[in-house]
C-alpha cells in the first residue's frame, strides 16, 4: 500500500494525507502556521536591531557581562548620543535590557543565546571569506600558468 504525505513548509511537519480529513489536524496546522508567522516577525525584529556593526560590537561586549554607559562609551569610542540611539534600538528589539542605579545606567543581554547566534553567523561568514581567499589564490595561480 502506497502512503501519500504532504510536507507543510509553514509548520515544517510531514503529514499523512489521510490526516487531512481530521479536523483537529487542520486546526493544528493553522495554529502552527500562525505561530510560525509570529516567530518570523519576532526574528525580523531581532535581525533589524542587530543590523549595524556597532550594535553587533555592543552585543559582543555585553556577552562579557553587564556594562555601564560610561564603560561602553570609552570602549567603543563613540558619542553619548550615538550610543543612546543604538541602545534604544537594541532595547526595543528585545536584545538588551537596562538597569538604573542612581545616575548610572547599565546594560546586559536579555538572553546569552543572542550572542551565540551572532557567533554562529560570524563563523559562517569567516568560512565564506576563507573559501573566497582560496578561490582567489587558485585563480591567481591559474593566471600565472597561462
Amino acid at each position: 500500500m502506497c502512503r501519500k504525505f504532504i510536507f507543510d513548509r509553514n509548520s515544517l511537519r510531514l503529514y499523512n494525507v489521510s490526516e487531512f480529513g481530521n479536523r483537529e489536524t487542520m486546526k493544528h496546522l493553522e495554529m502552527d502556521k500562525k505561530l510560525l508567522q509570529k516567530i518570523f516577525q519576532m526574528q525580523c525584529q531581532i535581525c533589524k536591531a542587530l543590523s549595524h556593526p556597532l550594535r553587533l560590537a555592543i552585543v559582543n561586549r555585553l556577552n562579557d557581562g553587564e556594562a555601564a554607559t560610561a564603560d561602553l562609551l570609552a570602549e567603543l569610542d563613540i558619542s553619548k548620543a550615538n550610543l543612546s540611539k543604538h541602545m534604544a534600538l537594541l532595547t526595543h528589539g528585545g536584545i538588551v535590557e537596562s538597569r538604573r542605579e542612581g545616575r548610572t545606567i547599565s546594560y546586559r543581554l536579555t538572553d546569552p543565546e543572542i550572542h551565540k547566534a551572532c557567533t554562529i553567523m560570524r563563523s559562517i561568514l569567516y568560512r565564506r571569506l576563507k573559501q573566497g581567499e582560496k578561490l582567489a589564490l587558485a585563480l591567481n595561480s591559474a593566471k600565472a600558468v597561462y
